[in-house]
């Protein structure tokens, strides 16, 4: 109160009743430290989520933001401090892709706190005489705060709440398969296991990569547990506060700065990071007008000639391909007809499926991509037994990927999609057509590779071969019925 005692009781009230405000609420808490703070709409959402992260009521929460629109200085400088002044026991790890940028957010938390203004909003809380490193520092009770960088050690140090601020450095980073693995294998094996089992974790970051934390955390068996705050930096659809097209922040960043920035950065980099969606349509090699349908119905009656091609995969990581399958109907016009998936199989369960597979279609051939030799080494000897075993003779052929690289194997579609020469049956290329639109910055593209293993394998029919199916398949229909 010594601080009030200059000025008039109704200004002393009102003071009074700014602090209270700063301490119940962040918003307010980050005005008080930092009048010059400029508030948005987004930011007050934002807040409204620390806020429930703070109460326990929020355990898991992923922000998606544009650079530059006041993500870093609320949620890892502010939101620590404050969080601390609530609770002087709370422990809170604060990461980042560098350990220099998390120590700096570390600095100018705990400077929040040593503060006079903080002093009148929490005075029980202060910092420990002999512990106040920039990136390291404890309170006066059992709370502290520790600063890492991604794939920094973590020993000694437990987390009631982790934040995680910009895991990716830049795009060299995010494309490299190394540095994302790293990220994730350090998130699963050091970050996570610091935290208390009433422990909150948030993540906000500008988007680089379909495959990056964010990725792959919203692609694993706990996604349903986060809460997702996705702000693009222009709306693409009507939301609460602003209409489809409009700006995040239009006071700070208007249209023509965002568009100006998109010429600038690309429209790749500009949908990655401004919109928060690692894809966008102007860089597709693989657009959905080229997309075209037809119905089982459609292929009844009609002879065609039907070929299955194999992408194989095996891996116990959760973020490993699955085996991507293509089931083509080819008819006299060399028009194709797909279906294509992916499935996780074991080799002894992709045995037991091409059986299956091939007794339900009939193929007149199955071609499977021996890619690093997988194929001939792993699982040709095995399906060569059972064949024997079965009396069944699967028609399968090896096909060499030679010197050709992926990418180049699959724009070998671009011309069929053009021409209007593939057919997808509805429901039945879900996973293709995901692979199609993020090509070729996509996680997973084992399907896309299958189908593109169709040119040059599979064959407008030949009268001589279908007559000989479609005696052969009523055959083995008539001893099963019989059977």
């Amino acid at each position: 109160m010594n601080s009030l005692k200059n000025i008039s009781k109704q200004e002393a009230l009102a003071e009074l009743a700014r602090r209270e405000l700063a301490r119940r609420r962040l918003l307010d808490f980050v005005l008080f430290n930092f009048p010059e703070y400029k508030v948005n709409w987004h930011h007050r959402i934002i807040a409204e989520k620390l806020e429930a992260v703070e109460r326990g009521e929020i355990k898991r929460l992923i922000i998606t933001i544009p650079p530059r629109h006041g993500k870093s200085e609320l949620v890892s400088v502010q939101f620590p401090a404050w969080a601390i002044g609530k609770n002087k026991d709370r422990n809170i790890i604060e990461a980042s892709y560098s350990g220099e940028l998390a120590t700096g957010f570390g600095r100018q938390a705990r400077n929040i706190i040593a503060s006079s203004e903080y002093k009148h909003l929490f005075p029980s809380v202060t910092l420990a005489e002999d512990s106040q490193a920039k990136g390291r520092w404890n309170t006066n009770g059992r709370g502290a705060y520790a600063a890492v960088g991604i794939g920094g050690t973590l020993s000694g140090r437990g987390a009631d709440i982790l934040v995680i601020d910009d895991y990716c450095k830049d795009r060299q980073d995010a494309e490299s398969t190394v540095i994302r693995e790293s990220t994730w294998d350090w998130y699963t094996s050091t970050a996570r296991t610091r935290l208390s089992p009433d422990g909150a974790i948030v993540v906000l970051a500008t988007r680089w990569h379909d495959d990056d934390l964010i990725g792959r955390i919203l692609r694993s068996e706990n996604a349903s547990q986060w809460e997702v705050i996705h702000l693009p930096a222009i709306a693409e659809k009507d939301e609460e506060y602003r209409k489809q097209g409009e700006a995040l922040w239009a006071n700070h960043f208007s249209l023509d700065k965002l568009e100006d920035i998109k010429k600038d950065i690309g429209s790749y980099d500009f949908s990655a990071l401004y919109q928060g969606v690692p894809l966008d349509s102007e860089s597709q090699e693989f657009r959905k007008d080229f997309l075209q349908y037809r119905s089982e119905a459609d292929l009844k009656d009609k002879r065609l000639s039907r070929y299955l091609t194999i992408d194989l995969a095996f891996s116990d990581k959760e973020t490993a391909d699955e085996i991507g399958f293509c089931d083509n109907r080819v008819d006299s016009r060399n028009i194709w007809n797909l279906r294509a998936w992916g499935r996780k199989l074991s080799p002894k369960d992709l045995i037991d499926y091409l059986f299956v597979l091939h007794a339900e279609n009939n193929y007149l051939q199955i071609g499977i991509l021996d890619k690093h030799s997988q194929y001939t080494i792993v699982i040709k000897p095995f399906i060569e037994e059972e064949c024997r075993k079965r009396n069944k003779f699967l028609p399968i052929i090896t096909l060499k990927t030679q010197d050709t690289s992926k990418e180049l194997r699959i724009r070998a579609l671009l011309p069929r999609y053009l021409n209007k020469a593939i057919y997808h049956l509805e429901g039945a290329c879900v996973d293709l057509e995901e692979q199609m639109l993020r090509f070729p910055k996509g996680v997973h593209d084992d399907v896309l590779d299958a189908t593109a293993s169709m040119v040059g394998f599979s064959q407008p029919p030949n009268a001589d071969e279908l007559d000989y199916l479609y005696r052969k398949t009523n055959r083995d229909r008539v001893k099963n019925n019989a059977l």
